[in-house]
């Protein structure tokens, strides 16, 4: 009963499991989008079974937070990762200099 059991899973499991490329597209492809039922299912399933890309999903979160912190910080001109208006608008010269001296 068990034996059989255990053929039945093995089954629906190989039938089912997508590979680490596929998982790791749907890790990203979360992100901005909501998954349907069957490939969540089919991501969570990867992730019980592969390590490589449960790892890859805990960094892709951090960085996600990392950017998102990242963000609300620096949604100020006072921010000092803003280039200053002056710095701005020279670059802006230069660069409207160049493309129409083509």
């Amino acid at each position: 009963m068990v034996k059989r059991m255990m053929q039945k899973i093995m089954v629906f499991m190989s039938r089912n499991m997508i590979a680490c490329d596929e998982a790791s597209f749907l890790i990203s492809y979360r992100l901005d989008h909501r998954l349907g039922p069957y490939r969540w299912m089919q991501l969570k399933m990867h992730l019980l079974s592969c390590h490589l890309c449960r790892k890859y999903a805990n960094q892709i979160k951090q960085l996600n937070a990392a950017v998102d912190q990242y963000r609300e910080g620096c949604s100020s001109e006072e921010c000092i990762h803003h280039l200053p208006k002056d710095s701005r608008e020279e670059i802006q010269e230069v660069v409207s200099r160049e493309l129409n001296a083509k």
